[in-house]
């Protein structure tokens, strides 16, 4: 009690002079537990109290008048006063930590002054999650998440090797198409079967980024299509097709026609129906992650509670998934129209590839150095470059298919012949085959070999030549058959394979060379040509295949990864035609960072109207 009488003779028995000096005492001393007597407040003291109470009545601040309301009908003496202010201190106290806390809030917020720009920052924040998912470079910059919760996020996803996410997307598969026209379970398995042939490292680890596994659906895409040429129907044709046209008999085209047709059909249409759905079950699985990732964003909390905005979000992603995945489709099918169209194609590939081995290189240019430069040469005994000669001595040197020097020569002289410009010199015995001379004999544009027909059957004539044409006509002979069948050879026995059913049914013209036979006309025959096309056309769609999926991820205008309009496509499909005002309404969520803006600057005045309220307060204890 002594210690209690003691400060309050420090705080309250000062002259005027010390307490004008002490305007900011402390306030825990202020709030000191109730003393035994409480001194009455009056004259200026109470005439202080009453303005800073009245003061309290016209302010804005809800709280300060929350906090002083209890007081205003007690007694005023010094105890309440001292109450009084150790309760506005702790409301100012409890002020300054939530404004603290929406400071830091506003940190982690979405940038943007406008529901617009806000979306459009959430659309960017989505496009970086995205990239990095596909391409895995980094851990996806999913702010405020650990780099274990962002593992966890993608594993729960992928996490699977090639073979693994082969049987997932087999099993997905066989739930929606177990009753479709497309539906063939020996087909489906060689999926799967081409997934447990790779076996570089990568595809037998369990990944979760999109990129890798992207890879390796492309790869097993590329076996199935190679698969295509076991799977293909080559039943016998139907060559009432092409094989009567206004001029007549066409095997060629009827091949043509037929290959076409039953490429487009079959083997082919299941294989575009599965590969559309992997496409789009990788890309969902992509979307997922993504999404998950992007909404567990602790700055995206309210868009992630806010139905109509998760809704919309979804929306967009599905749209991009049906965009590429119709891409591929219309892709895959005009490829599969054209594949057929030129056998060439194929084997053109083929001898290009051949190309690297010949001896008769071309070159826009070439450096000689040495003799060891040229293709069987060795340098001279007694003298230095360029003397040259030819290892072997019966080779002379030539370029391209040209002699150009002897067996011994000068290697720079040689190269400044107009025969050298672009072909380098090389030895041999003889001038080599040409390197284009293969190509050339390919780009030949009938591929077909001869067939024959006979002018007579058992001494009667078959064929009538009208004009550049033949025309099948028949004898009694021939009576009850439908036409003459193709030969093989000029033997009357030597028919054509069955399958073909190649034959010129009577009354049709066909178009025949007949100056070097006696009694036999030559025309295109085309035995081969239905398989040739074929295979030739799965060919081209497997490289097609490989060289399309990886064109989607980088193709200038609608690239899957990395594409500098996606965050814009992102903001432009959930925005649609709505403006600024009325993304507020569609999406509650849209505004947060404006609605914390409006509460720190709410909590500032209160803070200052407390702080204000409280120097009144005191100076009205100091007077007592």
């Amino acid at each position: 009690m002594a210690r209690s009488f003691l400060v309050l003779g420090f705080v309250f028995s000062a002259t005027a002079g010390r307490l004008s000096q002490q305007n900011d005492l402390n306030e825990e001393e202020l709030a000191l537990a109730d003393l035994e007597e409480e001194k009455p407040l009056e004259g200026d003291s109470l005439q202080t109290l009453i303005s800073a109470l009245d003061a309290t009545t016209e302010s804005l601040s809800h709280d300060l008048k929350a906090v002083v309301e209890p007081f205003r009908n007690q007694q005023p003496e010094t105890g309440m006063l001292r109450q009084l202010i150790a309760a506005l201190t702790k409301a100012r106290q409890d002020k300054t930590g939530d404004l603290e806390a929406l400071n830091k809030q506003l940190l982690s917020m979405a940038a943007g002054n406008s529901n617009s720009a806000e979306l459009r920052e959430f659309a960017g924040q989505y496009k970086n999650i995205f990239d990095e998912q596909f391409i895995g470079e980094r851990i996806p910059p999913a702010l405020g998440l650990s780099t274990p919760e962002i593992l966890a996020k993608q594993n729960k996803v992928f996490h699977m090797t090639a073979r693994e996410m082969g049987a997932a997307m087999l099993q997905d598969w066989r739930k929606v198409s177990k009753d479709a026209a497309t539906y063939d379970e020996a087909f489906d398995r060689k999926l799967e079967e081409t997934a447990a042939m790779l076996v570089y490292p990568q595809a037998q680890e369990k990944l979760s980024i999109t990129g890798h596994l992207w890879a390796h659906l492309t790869n097993m895409y590329m076996l199935v299509v190679r698969s295509l040429k076991e799977l293909i129907d080559k039943t016998t044709l139907s060559w009432n097709l092409g094989d009567v046209t206004i001029v007549g008999g066409n095997l060629c085209n009827a091949a043509a026609r037929e290959a076409r047709e039953t490429f487009m059909s079959g083997a082919s249409q299941k294989g575009a129906a599965i590969f559309e759905f992997g496409i789009r079950w990788l890309l969902g699985k992509h979307m997922e992650v993504v999404h998950d990732l992007t909404m567990s964003m602790p700055r995206h909390d309210a868009y992630s509670k806010d139905q109509n905005f998760v809704k919309e979000l979804k929306k967009a992603e599905k749209s991009f998934i049906d965009e590429w995945a119709e891409n591929f489709r219309d892709d895959f099918y005009s490829h599969l129209r054209m594949s057929t169209m030129n056998v060439q194609q194929a084997r053109i590939m083929g001898a290009l590839h051949d190309m690297e081995g010949m001896t008769t290189k071309s070159a826009l240019r070439y450096e000689l150095t040495d003799c060891s430069n040229i293709n069987r040469a060795s340098k001279r005994d007694r003298e230095s470059f360029p003397a040259c000669k030819c290892s072997n001595i019966n080779h002379r040197v030539f370029c391209g298919t040209e002699e150009v020097a002897g067996r011994k020569f000068d290697a720079l002289q040689t190269k400044s012949l107009p025969a050298c410009t672009y072909s380098l010199p090389y030895c041999a015995a003889e001038a080599s085959q040409h390197d284009l001379n293969g190509l050339a004999t390919i780009l030949n544009p009938n591929p077909a070999k001869k067939f024959y027909l006979p002018k007579k059957i058992n001494g009667s004539p078959v064929l009538v030549k009208e004009g550049s044409f033949w025309r099948a006509t028949g004898s009694k002979k021939t009576a009850g058959t439908v036409g003459l069948g193709f030969r093989q050879s000029m033997d009357i026995n030597d028919f054509v394979d069955e399958k073909v059913k190649s034959m010129v049914r009577w009354g049709a013209k066909v178009e025949g060379v007949d100056g070097e036979y006696d009694e036999w006309i030559a025309v295109n025959g085309c035995d081969t040509l239905y398989k040739d096309l074929v295979d030739s056309a799965v060919d081209l769609l497997t490289l097609h295949i490989g060289s399309k999926m990886y064109d989607m991820l980088y193709e200038p205008k609608h690239a899957i990864r990395k594409n500098p309009e996606f965050a814009r496509n992102v903001f432009e499909k959930m925005k649609g035609e709505k403006n600024d005002a009325f993304l507020g309404t569609a999406f509650p969520s849209l505004g947060q960072r404006k609605a914390v803006e409006t509460e720190i600057s709410r909590q500032e005045a209160e803070i200052t109207e407390m702080a204000a309220s409280l120097e009144q307060f005191k100076l009205a204890l100091e007077k007592a």
